[in-house]
């Protein structure tokens, strides 16, 4: 195989990679073999294995790096839950082994995302309700002071409870990422072994 074709056909296997991630990739593939003769580039490609192992062996590495990343800086943003789909897609099984994992996988996904939902459906209910408790309380001052105090007190309970939802919400979508892309790690891994 050339040099040119083992570049082709790695450019398929990575061109689901994230825009940026894509581009460095195949910008140091590219140097590696531009800098090789003719014999160094068979060796490197013997080396490397078929273009498909040498993008399952950087999609791995790719996940771990994202991974890292995400637990030193939490606030950076990256594509590890795309980056962990291409990994669990290049792992070496068999085609039904991988759909009824597949299947699973988008079950769990779904699951976590109704339960995520629901967190958020019921941040929205507490604070409607938190609000017109309020609004009741300033409305009763005419008639009682402290039942204006205890129904708008209750009223701001309320949004704050709200507000606790909201974050819970967003800690679990990022646990539902990190644990969807551990998962991703664990099944690479396997197919190592």
């Amino acid at each position: 195989m050339t040099k040119q074709a083992y570049l082709d056909q790695l450019r398929k296997y990575l061109k689901k990679l994230p825009a940026a991630d894509y581009a460095d990739a195949m910008e140091y593939f590219t140097e590696y073999f531009e800098e090789a003769d003719e014999q160094q580039a068979q060796q490197l490609m013997r080396e490397l294995g078929t273009p498909k192992e040498a993008a399952r062996e950087l999609i791995q590495n790719l996940l771990d790096k994202k991974i890292t990343e995400q637990t030193a800086h939490p606030k950076k943003k990256s594509h590890m839950f795309w980056v962990a789909c291409l990994a669990i897609c290049a792992a070496p099984i068999g085609v039904p082994l991988l759909i009824a994992l597949l299947l699973v996988l988008f079950a769990l996904c779904i699951c976590a995302a109704a339960i995520v939902l629901s967190v958020f459906c019921c941040a929205l209910a507490f604070f409607l309700v938190g609000g017109k408790l309020i609004v009741r309380g300033l409305l009763a001052i005419p008639y009682s002071l402290s039942g204006c105090c205890l129904i708008a007190g209750s009223g701001l309970l309320t949004v704050g409870i709200s507000i606790l939802a909201v974050v819970l919400g967003v800690y679990l979508c990022k646990w539902c990422q990190m644990l969807f892309a551990k998962l991703a790690r664990w099944i690479s891994q396997k197919r190592r072994r």
